[in-house]
């Protein structure tokens, strides 16, 4: 975690028969410059990499190479890089996550970034807060668009307030300056009960839908409280009559806006009908699923991905008994599902609600399962099953729960396979019993970015 981005990317790994290997580059060497452009990251590399002609400077301990290179344009290095440092976020967000989790964990769940590279890349949100005129000019120059910016409230004092700044903090016109320049805009607000709410919202709402289609959307998340707030501001929790009462606005405005644009430009998160038992909205109300990676739509995909899939399911159906593991909220969907699996044939399928004791009841979503939640609530549930199957988000890209156990520690300790299963529930349950799905990042899709280069 870094204050502000330094010029040099290491290398990291060298390809045999590369370009870099003809070059001698090694291991541990750091890019400098292309054609006297400074490289930060490898968006730098991939912007100032696809010229014919190339001055490539690198910087080996305290000797300065440069190399004059003639390619094709579509020619590639043929390095890997090492991670580049991630932009610390400088603001104290009265809901901020990260200041409730337990210690002791590893430090990358503590990791507070506010990276517009990331925002750009991986679609993470950003709050604009701490970048320089240089950095929102490169963010133009680079054309690094979408980008996706928590918002939270249009008025500064509000947001000033959720950001835990001492006075307001203005995001319109910063958006006004990157929309000026094309750079297109998906928005956030984390609601939060008594502060960003009712007439608030509306006006959030109202003041970037006026800024559509550069503003592409809106989606609005619940916060999450944990067990371990202690020392920060009082916050009110999320409750069913409060998510209906959003719900409610989002929806009038949605009516309005297809009447307007087409499309209903905001969007609530999937946690939000959950939690006010209402019925999750058909595919078409998600107008493509813009937001799916922030949770807005999951659950619809989810069910209509069970819908089509069971079409096919018998022809390949297993026999046997599975256990499908999920959070408190998911057991509102997946146990309808697994009621319709059990009425075929030879095949047994039992839902497991985990409790999240590790963070707090208030927590319910299985992406912030422990495995030592996971691992106590399989031990009382007396297994008969031949398997137990987990939700994918339960676990990060090298395949650990928040409290760095992994599936395999489960699998010893209840003697049966532990799999984590995809987002299909058909494929879960038709995936071998002895595997789970690889575990991969994201991939990037975007011309100064190669998928081997993500970092």
């Amino acid at each position: 975690m870094v204050d502000r981005v330094e010029v040099g990317l290491a290398i990291k790994e060298v390809a045999a028969d590369s370009l870099a290997e003809e070059l001698e580059l090694r291991p541990g060497d750091a890019i400098e410059a292309l054609n006297g452009q400074p490289v930060r990251d490898p968006i730098d590399f991939r912007f100032n990499f696809g010229e014919e002609n190339i001055e490539l400077r690198v910087r080996r301990g305290e000797e300065l190479l440069v190399y004059e290179i003639e390619k094709d344009p579509d020619d590639d290095l043929g390095v890997t890089f090492e991670d580049m440092p991630i932009l610390k976020c400088d603001n104290k967000c009265v809901f901020c996550f990260l200041h409730q989790m337990p210690k002791k964990l590893r430090k990358t769940l503590y990791y507070q970034d506010d990276d517009y590279r990331l925002s750009f890349l991986h679609g993470a949100y950003v709050t604009l807060t701490n970048l320089s005129e240089e950095e929102f000019d490169r963010i133009v120059d680079q054309r690094l668009s979408p980008l996706y910016v928590s918002v939270h409230a249009t008025d500064p004092d509000i947001r000033g307030r959720l950001l835990g700044r001492t006075g307001p903090v203005d995001v319109l016109e910063r958006l006004d300056f990157l929309i000026s320049k094309g750079i297109l805009i998906h928005t956030q607000v984390v609601y939060c009960p008594g502060l960003n709410d009712g007439v608030h919202l509306d006006k959030t709402i109202t003041d970037l839908d006026a800024r559509y289609p550069d503003v592409v959307s809106l989606g609005v998340v619940p916060l999450g409280l944990t067990q371990f707030r202690k020392n920060l501001p009082d916050l009110a929790p999320v409750t069913r009559e409060g998510c209906r009462e959003v719900l409610a606005q989002i929806h009038a405005h949605q009516d309005r806006f297809l009447d307007e644009f087409g499309r209903r430009f905001v969007y609530a998160g999937d946690e939000m009908y959950l939690q006010s038992e209402q019925e999750t909205p058909s595919s078409d109300r998600y107008d493509g699923f813009p937001l799916i990676e922030n949770g807005i739509g999951m659950v619809r995909r989810f069910l209509d991905d069970f819908e089509t899939g069971l079409e096919g399911f018998r022809a390949s159906m297993p026999t046997g008994k599975v256990s499908l593991v999920t959070g408190m909220l998911g057991k509102r969907f997946v146990g309808p599902m697994a009621a319709r699996l059990n009425r075929l044939p030879g095949l047994s399928v039992d839902v497991i609600p985990v409790r999240n004791d590790f963070l707090g009841h208030g927590i319910t979503v299985s992406g912030l399962l422990s495995g030592e939640d996971i691992l106590k609530t399989l031990r009382n549930a007396a297994l008969e099953s031949d398997r137990v199957i987990l939700p994918p988000n339960c676990v990060n890209h090298e395949g650990f729960f928040l409290d760095d156990l992994c599936p395999d520690d489960l699998s010893q300790a209840v003697g049966r396979p532990v799999q984590i299963g995809t987002y299909s529930l058909i494929d879960s349950i038709l995936m071998p019993g002895d595997r789970s799905p690889s575990v991969s990042g994201s991939s990037v899709d975007h011309p100064y970015i190669a998928s081997h280069q993500n970092p």
